[in-house]
């Protein structure tokens, strides 16, 4: 399977050992110091595992998470359209360590008992590298069109992709869910009703994953915490009709206290896989089953409501893929 993007280590691509040279009249000692300077930006680049370079031949499953905490150069091979990647998504949820190469930064997110050596076990080496390889190569693809349309502030075509990066993380859940949960009754009677046949009797992948959600984060911090979408368009008259078509289509009780009328709404944690799935619903079905939709005249212009919507929905998928890949992991105990 081919990609849609070219993925390069800004970092490394622009990390370049100083040239030592000391203008004239200047006292030795700058010289000194200048080639200490060299020797440590020589040892650090010397230092790291070759293998976390980003190249053509980087598994997917590590060059979404490397895309994820960013300082990363994409290139859209079908436009030959070149972007920076710079955000680190999964910074918003958990800290890190400060000063530390990117790719220490990524490991400790995975875990801060884990070595480079053994994550580049994980990533890197056969068998563990190939597992799900398809699956990870399918969703690099997905997660490289949002950052592009993103990036061209094409906010709608971008919310397409996240609502296709949730659908194939959601494949990854039943797995993980099962491995997760200790009460055998209770789990095999939600795997029963994930598996049903299309009857109307089954929730579905999406509908799946929310439980699992529920259940993989409820010890979790994050179970408590939102994700904000902050309205803060120039006219206050923009501001409330949006919010106002937001609300009319989605319940009450996916929203956390902290919301505030026409500034700032506050998704939980646990319900934010709903509220894509609703707000996908709601736009792009005009007509479905007596529903209340998202009208054209109610949202203004369709990019100016993705526009908030699409980077801390994207920060949340993040944290649900970092969970996919804290999961497999496990597979090398």
């Amino acid at each position: 399977m081919s990609n849609i993007c070219e993925v390069t280590d800004t970092v490394l691509n622009e990390l370049s050992v100083p040239e030592i040279g000391v203008p004239e009249g200047l006292p030795q000692e700058t010289l000194v110091d200048k080639v200490a300077v060299a020797e440590v930006a020589a040892s650090d680049v010397a230092a790291l595992d070759r293998r976390y370079m980003l190249s053509s031949s980087s598994p997917s499953k590590y060059r979404i998470l490397r895309i994820l905490v960013g300082e990363v150069t994409l290139r859209h091979i079908a436009t030959d359209t070149t972007f920076r990647q710079e955000i680190d998504y999964i910074s918003k949820s958990y800290s890190s360590e400060e000063g530390v190469h990117i790719h220490r930064k990524l490991v400790s997110y995975i875990g801060d008992e884990i070595s480079e050596a053994e994550a580049a076990r994980y990533f890197f080496e056969i068998p563990y590298s190939l597992r799900n390889k398809d699956f990870f190569q399918r969703l690099e693809n997905e997660v490289t069109n949002y950052l592009f349309y993103q990036s061209k502030s094409s906010f709608t075509t971008a919310y397409v992709f996240i609502y296709r990066i949730l659908e194939m993380i959601s494949f990854s859940f039943p797995m993980i869910y099962a491995a997760k949960t200790y009460d055998f009754k209770h789990t095999y009677g939600t795997l029963k009703e994930y598996f049903a046949e299309n009857k109307g009797n089954s929730v579905g992948e999406l509908g799946f994953l929310k439980s699992a959600i529920q259940s993989i984060f409820k010890r979790h911090v994050l179970a408590e915490s939102t994700v904000d979408l902050i309205l803060d368009y120039e006219s206050e008259d923009t501001q409330s009709q949006i919010y106002e078509a937001i609300m009319g289509v989605t319940k009450p009780d996916l929203y956390h206290g902290d919301t505030v009328a026409n500034r700032k709404i506050a998704i939980r944690f646990t319900e934010v896989s709903s509220f894509i799935i609703i707000i996908r619903n709601r736009f792009f079905h005009l007509f479905n089953r007596g529903d209340k939709n998202l009208e054209s005249i109610d949202i203004v212009d369709a990019d100016m409501l993705f526009s908030k919507l699409n980077e801390p929905l994207f920060s949340w998928i993040a944290v649900v893929y970092l969970e996919v890949i804290r999961f497999t992991y496990g597979e090398l105990s």
